[in-house]
């Protein structure tokens, strides 16, 4: 077996993620209570290929603010969450959070799923006087060329989980791969990063095949994979559920050798297909509920004991996201945000994924990402059980210098 790494980080730059036209952004002149309640903004989607995962981000802001109101709140401060379907759109993300920024005077905003909503409202939020957590959406963009003073990321960036990717590409000797992915930022970035990580380790892409974003019947991409080698799905929510369950169906996903999904492989995937096939398929995640770190073990244990089920991925990256609020106010000892912004530059704080770090220069989280395989557990139910970690010391692209946060 190889373990030879390829990081692609600055190759991935040149991305370009979608914005939405300019709706409002007028400075809001209402003023938070500094001894009052710390009003978060949730905003997600609650409809399209993503539903799932909006509920997912919000289930795990939700178990955060709980306990930290039965805690006694944040350096004092109650936590009141303010809810909004941004459904699934820039134009949707745009006005739900404008509304909960100015109406609701709740001026930290998280939840938000894909990359296209994200770069919709980060340009605003200076002008709200308000802050963003990222706790989903990968575009390198976020944090280089498009980033700004009020947005800061708490899991990977698309280069971080290519070179993620890369540990399986370079530990598994198959001369030749294909690849199918999502239609915009996440699945394209994906793609240029598995097919120059095969190129510099001497294999071959053969397919290179995208699907439109809520694509329900992949029978014309099925058709089109040949069986041979590797394949590398990097899809996502009702997609990635979509088309495993197609490709299993036609029995194309049993042909290949191996099969790696980029994120996609996820408790709420897994638990979807419910598919004993899928034992010994590939994943990548910025953080698994398997990983082995006292943080997750701690936050697995305790959801589990209030909720009768452990969290999914994307309730531990909305809880994760919440620690960075709570970090930031303390650090602080301000809810005005800021204060917290410039709290958050740099700042190390412990979480589930152990001590993690905000990096100052581009607001890019500095944590390890996961890798694992696909097993049947003692219940019965498949899990994604990690093998490895990688540290961001060997993960993380160096920030990227367009970003200028002035």
């Amino acid at each position: 077996m190889k373990n030879k790494r390829v990081l692609l980080g600055a190759a991935l730059s040149g991305l370009m993620i979608a914005t939405a036209g300019c709706s409002g952004g007028a400075a809001n002149s209402g003023k938070q209570d500094d001894d009052g309640p710390i009003r978060i903004a949730v905003v997600t989607p609650e409809s399209g290929p993503y539903a799932a995962y909006g509920e997912e981000q919000r289930q795990g802001i939700q178990f955060a603010a709980d306990e930290a109101n039965a805690n006694g709140g944040i350096d004092g401060h109650r936590i009141e969450l303010e809810f909004a379907d941004d459904l699934g759109t820039p134009e949707g993300a745009l006005a739900a959070t404008q509304r909960l920024v100015q109406e609701k005077n709740a001026r930290f905003v998280i939840g938000m799923v894909s990359s296209p909503e994200m770069a919709a409202v980060t340009p605003k939020l200076e002008a709200w006087d308000a802050l963003m957590i990222g706790t989903q959406g990968q575009s390198d963009d976020l944090t280089g060329k498009s980033c700004t003073s009020r947005y800061f990321r708490v899991t990977a960036n698309d280069s971080a989980g290519v070179n993620t990717l890369a540990y399986w590409l370079t530990e598994e000797d198959l001369p030749q791969w294909d690849s199918i992915a999502a239609d915009y930022s996440f699945g394209q970035a994906s793609t240029s990063g598995v097919e120059k990580t095969l190129e510099a380790d001497g294999s071959k892409l053969n397919a290179k095949l995208f699907s439109p974003l809520g694509t329900t019947d992949f029978g014309s991409y099925l058709s089109q994979l040949g069986g041979e080698g590797g394949l590398v799905v990097s899809l996502a929510g009702s997609d990635a559920i979509n088309f495993l369950k197609q490709a299993l169906q036609f029995g194309v996903l049993q042909k290949y050798d191996k099969v790696l999904v980029n994120t996609g492989l996820s408790s709420t995937t897994l638990a979807a297909l419910d598919d004993e096939r899928l034992v010994g398929a590939l994943g990548t995640n910025s953080w698994i509920p398997t990983a082995d770190t006292p943080g997750t073990k701690a936050f697995v244990e305790a959801y589990t004991a209030k909720n009768g089920s452990a969290p999914t991925e994307n309730i531990g990256n909305g809880y994760l996201g919440m620690q960075a609020i709570f970090a930031g106010i303390e650090k602080a000892g301000s809810i005005a945000p800021g204060d917290v912004a410039k709290a958050l530059e740099g700042l190390s704080f412990d979480s589930i994924q152990g001590q993690v770090t905000l990096r100052a220069e581009d607001h890019q989280i500095e944590a390890p990402t996961y890798v694992g395989t696909v097993e049947k557990t003692d219940d019965g139910s498949l899990a994604l059980v990690a093998t490895a970690a990688i540290p961001a010391s060997e993960n993380n692209p160096e920030a990227n210098p367009a970003c200028r946060l002035g």
